[in-house]
């Protein structure tokens, strides 16, 4: 990849090049020294505790179901976890439903065994096969969700969508992948809220296995999941990890609402989309390219509300309430080269005004929507708009008065829509990427004044993808010579290269240091830095 802004200055017949060194070399990787065992059942020597089932429906209805342990044919000799569930009752059933089961898994209760702080290093691994599939499928729609918790209370839910079919497949994940969710109402788990986790000390290891949605069975009583052989295990390595590579974000969308605005805002009216449980709710608008509002005094963009119905006696403060606006711009779809979202991260300015007399702070959510032409998703369908690839909640807590900057990875979304799936296979034809703002706890008189002053302010909004970056190159002239120098890297060394034209910037100068001295050359010269990760024992 050579993404990189060039710094063109011809000097008495020198060029140089590449303000920001960009390259796609190599990383020194740690290499693994085996895995330690720190979670398994078997359901033969190792059964989970606490099992449970459950459905779950719009309309509050639901099927029967049991769980039990059950030798599996042909030769019985291999003990495995069976579920079985009867969804006779959703037969002509139009709405969401879905089922599920979980349990804790047996471990041995030593919290040092989580000595990382990187999910990728934390492996899961399991069996599974299902039963009662109707005629023409061929995989069951399921989410592992595992949880890891802290005395009540959980600090990672990943959910990991796979798709089991009528014979054994074993599945392999590691923890970074999938998305982060909340569970049983607690709040939405996060990469934060797993390193805060693995600091406090570990308690509980354990997992539902979901099936949303289920369509894929027949609406009778012979379904069933079998599972076998759940583990968990973490990476061992043989040293202390090699500092990172240095990081440059190129900007996808890089919004400030002055010479960078964005083309619209929906909800722009009072009256704008909002939600509450019964029929008092605030009233949302977006302020678009607002003056004096935003960083310094520039132009920004805010959501805001007027909740002074919402404390109206009857039938009073709702258990829950919430509204959204957001917008569209222009973006840097060419950089939009990786389908990792690990490879990408959101930073924004934001304060906010209105907050009770008590209250410090209030969170709200980011989505991001990535939006691919009509029918990149096959089979077409009769919907004529842009196919919905994948929407992110992004949840940025601590928004106080002043202003503060937050940086997210989108690795650490949680997926509200779409698919990772879909956002893999066809991330290279996005075409617009939305966002939008959401705020869920106006109802909480505790948080917001009950009056029409109340607005989150968004400035500085920028989408990025991230690469290997090296320092910028300067330039200098000194009679007949030209200096070229650099910074060195946050972590490693920096190479230098040469080359006589742009394309052909590939031959080291070999033993060049800043600052490094050129002799003016007849024709141009150009240079690049080029990244060297350090050296691991």
């Amino acid at each position: 990849m050579r993404l990189t802004p060039r710094l063109s200055v011809a000097l008495a017949g020198l060029a140089c090049a590449y303000a920001a060194g960009l390259t796609n070399t190599v990383h020194a990787q740690r290499v693994p020294n085996g895995t330690n065992e720190i979670a398994v059942a078997d359901f033969d020597l190792a059964v989970g505790s606490g099992g449970y089932g459950y459905f779950y429906s719009d309309g509050n209805i639901g099927g029967g179901y049991y769980q039990e342990l059950y030798p599996d044919p042909p030769e019985n000799a291999n003990i495995v976890f069976r579920y079985t569930f009867d969804s006779t009752v959703f037969a002509g059933f139009t709405s969401w439903w879905g089922t599920g089961f979980g349990m804790d898994l047996p471990w041995g209760f030593d919290p040092s065994v989580f000595n990382s702080t990187d999910t990728a290093d934390y492996i899961l691994s399991f069996d599974a096969r299902v039963e009662g599939l109707t005629a023409g499928q061929t995989a069951a729609n399921c989410v592992m969700e595992f949880r890891l918790g802290v005395s009540g209370t959980w600090v990672i839910v990943k959910a990991l969508p796979y798709a089991p079919g009528s014979n054994w497949t074993h599945y392999v994940f590691n923890l970074e992948e999938g998305s982060y969710i909340a569970a049983d109402g607690q709040p939405q788990t996060s990469y934060t809220t797993f390193t805060n986790g693995i600091a406090a000390g570990i308690t509980r290891v354990a997992f539902n296995q979901n099936q949303p949605n289920p369509t894929q069975f027949g609406p009778d009583a012979d379904n069933a999941i079998y599972m076998d052989n759940i583990k968990l295990e973490v990476l061992q390595y043989a040293g202390p990890p090699p500092p990172p590579p240095p990081k440059v974000g190129i900007a996808i969308l890089d919004y400030n609402w002055d010479d960078k605005p964005i083309w619209s805002a929906w909800n722009a009216f009072p009256g704008g989309n909002g939600w509450s449980q019964n029929a008092n709710t605030a009233s949302y608008w977006a302020i678009n390219d607002a003056p004096g509002i935003g960083v310094g005094g520039s132009k920004a963009f805010a959501m805001a509300m007027d909740n002074s119905l919402i404390a109206t006696d009857p039938p009073g403060v709702p258990q829950w309430a919430g509204g959204n606006a957001g917008g569209v711009g222009p973006a840097d779809y060419v950089s939009l080269t990786s389908s990792d979202l690990k490879d990408y991260r959101l930073k924004l300015a934001a304060r906010v005004e209105g907050l009770a007399e008590a209250q410090a702070e209030t969170p709200i959510t980011v989505q991001l929507s990535f939006n691919a032409p009509d029918d990149t998703i096959q089979p077409p369908d009769g919907d004529t708009n842009r196919d919905l690839l994948l929407r992110l909640n992004l949840n940025i807590t601590g928004i106080q008065t002043n202003w503060q900057t937050f940086t997210s990875l989108l690795k650490d979304a949680a997926v509200d829509s779409g698919s990772l799936a879909n956002f893999q296979t066809h991330f290279s034809k996005t075409d617009e990427i939305a966002f939008q703002f959401q705020i869920q706890n106006p109802h909480q008189l505790a948080v917001w004044g009950s009056d029409a002053d109340n607005q989150i302010v968004i400035d500085d909004f920028k989408l990025e993808r991230l690469v290997t970056g090296t320092p910028p190159l300067k330039v200098q002239a000194l009679s007949d010579k030209v200096v070229v120098s650099w910074d060195p890297p946050s972590t490693g060394t920096v190479k230098l290269l040469q080359g006589s034209t742009v394309g052909t910037v590939t031959t080291e100068v070999v033993n060049a240091t800043s600052p490094h001295t050129n002799a003016v050359s007849a024709g141009p010269l150009y240079f690049r830095t080029l990244w060297v990760p350090p050296t691991t024992p």
